[in-house]
């Protein structure tokens, strides 16, 4: 137990029991035959006797915690190899991806979006067009300074460097505070999810990949998390509902260059919001796909590229980012215990069952890429074309 929860409990315990000390007393209060509105007192409500319940009860004495709010921003395909890594050399600024937007990166808690381009050590991969991707890790500086906080790496550029490149990868990024989903040593941690508090808000979550190698999905292996795998996919996000306050599934998965999702694409993440995730995002067609709401929540199956270097069409070059704006009313749920220090039932605290974070809007924020690396916010008419194309009339989504 924290030493903040031990005092919490010893305050609500010293408070019942100067409580109870004073209804000892009632024969010599002057009070003495008048309720407790007319002594100007608040009733104490009854408890069953244990620990746990006293300070449930003593809770309900004070006013409630306020709503507490955060926001994220999702985005899509980030690649900084290739033309992409030509351009920040030439340059000579390792953030010149993320400047033009740079406002909106730092309007919100935190960023996640899905790395397609493993980092290196060393120079990487400067323009040509190769399929095989590496980054050199200095231009990921931009990542660590614009505040992204978790980033997918289950996709089909994950092993472009081998299995080394890989490891690189996940340490560069654990060495800068970037949480990571979709790949490990194994599958058990490519599976494994990961989590980002934001304002006491607990945002969790786990990403797969329609491939484990660029070979279009024929090749598995034990490093890379796929989506067919709905079995492991239930079990990680079951196991997260009783912990976290908002759970997000991501994919890399549909077919490229499309408006519409695959049936791959829609089994996971109508699979995923059945389990129990609050919503899904996708990424890998290049394209901005179309949105669906499924059961009361929002499946975005591709936001397309966010900084890459295709600018051989209109298509290509467009791109979606989510602003995510969640609330949460009473105290903060981590860390549940019970009055013997253990930990309490799953999906309660001391205070009862947890409670969920609220969507509170979706903001839809297309983006034009330029100058083959760097995004920046659309304009009115471009943000229009742009949502026109996917169904939408509105840049702002409320539930």
């Amino acid at each position: 137990m924290s030493k903040k929860s031990f005092l919490k409990i010893f305050i609500s315990i010293a408070f019942v029991l100067a409580a109870a000390f004073g209804l000892w007393q009632h024969g010599l209060d002057p009070y003495a035959g008048q309720g407790p509105r007319e002594k100007g007192l608040t009733e104490l409500p009854e408890s069953n006797g244990s620990l746990e319940n006293y300070y449930q009860r003593s809770q309900e004495l004070t006013p409630q915690n306020s709503p507490a709010t955060a926001s994220f921003l999702a985005v899509g395909d980030i690649m900084l190899s290739r033309s992409v890594a030509g351009a920040i050399r030439k340059s000579a600024d390792n953030e010149l991806p993320f400047r033009d937007m740079a406002d909106i990166l730092k309007s919100v808690n935190f960023s996640f979006g899905n790395l397609e381009s493993p980092l290196s050590p060393g120079s990487g991969i400067v323009g040509g067009h190769s399929l095989a991707f590496a980054a050199p890790a200095d231009y990921a500086q931009g990542l660590v300074d614009f505040n992204f906080k978790i980033l997918n790496l289950a996709n089909n550029h994950a092993l472009d460097q081998g299995i080394s490149g890989l490891d690189y990868t996940m340490q560069y990024l654990d060495r800068n505070g970037i949480r990571h989903v979709g790949t490990g040593d194994n599958l058990k941690e490519a599976w494994q999810p990961a989590a980002v508090d934001a304002n006491g808000i607990k945002i969790c979550f786990a990403g797969a990949s329609y491939a484990s190698v660029n070979d279009n999905g024929k090749t598995a292996n034990n490093y890379v998390a796929r989506i067919e795998n709905l079995s492991s996919l239930k079990s990680e996000i079951s196991s997260l509902k009783s912990s976290c306050d908002f759970v997000v599934a991501t994919m890399h998965a549909g077919t490229e260059y499309t408006r519409q999702p695959s049936e791959a694409q829609i089994n996971f993440a109508r699979a995923a919001i059945d389990d129990g995730a609050d919503l899904v995002i996708g990424g890998h067609p290049h394209w901005v796909q179309t949105v669906e709401k499924y059961r009361g929540k929002y499946i975005f199956y591709s936001l397309g590229n966010f900084i890459f270097d295709q600018e051989w069409s209109r298509d290509t070059k467009e791109g979606l980012a989510l602003k995510i704006t969640l609330s949460k009313s009473g105290a903060p749920a981590a860390g549940p215990q019970n009055q013997n220090g253990n930990q309490a039932a799953p999906g309660t605290t001391l205070q009862g069952p947890r409670i969920a974070a609220k969507l509170d809007a979706i903001e839809l924020i297309p983006v034009i890429i330029e100058n083959y690396s760097t995004p920046r916010p659309a304009t009115a008419d471009e943000t229009k074309s742009i949502l026109k194309k996917i169904g939408q009339t509105n840049a702002i989504i409320k539930p």
